[in-house]
């Protein structure tokens, strides 16, 4: 398919058993100190900020076949058009269906769309509707609606080449 062909393809709701998935930087990650495992990630990982628009980013992960890690490597390679991904950051998932039930919570009824974009991201996905000035729902998102939690490192090893930082 060429550009023209994404760029008219109409935005479509994602399903509620589908997987919708952000890039966390190194300082939203929480890491334990002695071992570097990952324990979680900071509420702040679901702050809109100025540029986003009023809408939440993310990629679909169902976009891609393969395991999960494949799927995850492939939005690595998306996501790292336009961020640098280093193997000291994560991949947070959420089922779409968790993810609107905790916003539903909150008083929220969000929309999660699938929205390809040609030139950066053809997985690219949007929380619509969304409001981050509640840091209960952030804390819901990042400690239950979006726990999956994927280490960068077992990512980018499948892939690349990118700037990657001393592991």
């Amino acid at each position: 398919m060429n550009q023209i062909t994404f760029s008219a393809m109409a935005i479509k709701s994602l399903s509620d058993d589908h997987h919708v998935v952000r890039h966390i930087t190194n300082a939203l990650v929480d890491w334990d100190e002695q071992t570097g495992v990952i324990r979680g990630i900071f509420p702040q990982a679901f702050e809109l900020k100025e540029k986003d628009e009023g809408y939440l980013s993310a990629s679909w992960r169902e976009f891609f076949r393969g395991t999960k890690l494949q799927q995850l490597a492939g939005i690595a390679a998306f996501v790292g058009k336009t961020r640098k991904v280093t193997s000291k950051q994560a991949f947070a998932c959420g089922r779409v269906g968790d993810v609107k039930e905790a916003c539903l919570e909150h008083g929220q009824k969000i929309r999660v769309t699938y929205e390809p974009d040609a030139e950066e991201n053809l997985a690219y996905a949007a929380i619509r509707r969304y409001q981050s000035d509640n840091m209960e729902l952030l804390d819901l998102l990042a400690k239950d609606a979006w726990c999956d939690v994927t280490h960068s490192k077992d990512v980018v090893s499948l892939v690349g080449p990118w700037p990657r930082s001393p592991t």
